[in-house]
């Protein structure tokens, strides 16, 4: 059925009309999209993404709706911000939740009867049913990585001993640079075959980007970070798994968000990280294409184009600043030499 110039619906029939029995599909969007993708490729449309598992979950129609009618952003995009930016400030889940508490936003714990946690929900205060009570998402309903084990899988990653507030931004450059380096070696010469060391360095990569974004100034960053957002998951819904190099992301990620801000003497280490940054995500661009994830790769080369202003602009900054300085130091001369004449 073809109700506009830009998409046709298709319908089953899903009841035999000679037996009267019943047809139960089996993953039938998966297969639908795997069939739309060859459809795609053979007629020469617009390829679209697969059902891999990656994309999050998008408010419902009627979330939208009612955020249109408060004035307000969906309450399911709010909490997934606050929920990945906890997940990345915190080391343990009694952080997590305090960090969650802090930005205002309602948690409960599930328990199993051993006591051990087993997941967890979370509320925003201004989103309630028609009773008055509060809406509940679990971590798994707001993005795939974001569920209870995936989380304390992550935490146990940290190393408890590098937990400082005190960071030098200017390091992260470099170890950003070295993620790099490894992207680019498993591009040449094929190093990853098993791709759980480059998934593990492209999710936390991800880290990085709303780290950045959650703490300094201006769009890019956060624009940067909810572009790539997609090309940080892994398909499939597997665990990712951190090695070294995707270890020292996450670390750094954890220790900007930790330092609370970027101060005005590290804008020059800003502009290098996000040069960095930018030169990683090229790399990660390149490694999805040759691994079949054409979506995750311009997921990955958009982010990079839209997290350039932040490498060009403090560079202006400094230039103009450095003629200000000239200019007032020029001034203060003449003058002393001035009142000496």
């Amino acid at each position: 059925m073809r109700h506009a110039e830009d998409h046709i619906h298709i319908a089953a029939v899903l009841v035999r009309q000679d037996t009267l029995r019943r047809f139960w599909p089996h993953h039938d969007y998966p297969k639908l999209r795997a069939a739309v993708l060859r459809i795609e490729q053979r007629l020469g449309l617009t390829v679209t993404a697969a059902a891999d598992r990656t994309a999050a979950r998008r408010p419902g129609r009627g979330e939208v709706e009612k955020a249109a009618r408060q004035s307000r952003v969906p309450a399911r995009l709010v909490l997934r911000r606050a929920v990945h930016r906890a997940a990345i400030e915190a080391g343990s889940l009694a952080e997590f939740v305090t960090a969650l508490e802090g930005a205002g936003v309602q948690v409960m714990v599930r328990q199993a009867p051993s006591g051990d946690p087993i997941g967890y929900a979370v509320a925003w205060p201004q989103e309630r049913t028609a009773a008055g009570e509060p809406v509940f998402y679990s971590g798994s309903k707001l993005a795939p990585d974001l569920s209870l084990p995936r989380l304390l899988r992550r935490w146990g990653s940290l190393d408890p001993g590098e937990r400082g507030r005190d960071f030098p931004i200017s390091r992260g450059a470099r170890v950003v640079g070295r993620a790099r380096d490894r992207v680019a070696r498993g591009n040449s010469d094929g190093l990853w075959n098993d791709a759980e060391g480059v998934d593990g360095i492209v999710h936390a990569t991800g880290d990085v980007l709303a780290a950045m974004g959650a703490t300094a100034d201006g769009g890019p960053w956060r624009s940067a970070a909810e572009r790539f957002d997609r090309a940080a998951r892994t398909p499939g819904g597997t665990t990712t798994t951190f090695e070294p190099v995707g270890g020292d992301l996450r670390r750094l990620a954890h220790r900007l968000l930790r330092a609370r801000g970027v101060r005005a003497k590290d804008a020059a280490g800003a502009a290098a990280l996000a040069v960095a940054l930018v030169a990683l995500m090229r790399e990660i661009a390149a490694w999805q294409d040759t691994h079949g994830r054409p979506y995750q790769a311009n997921a990955a080369r958009e982010a990079a184009d839209l997290l350039v202003p932040a490498a060009i602009a403090p560079v202006g900054a400094a230039a103009a600043a450095a003629r200000t300085r000239q200019v007032r130091n020029t001034r203060e001369r003449d003058a002393a030499l001035g009142s000496r004449l």
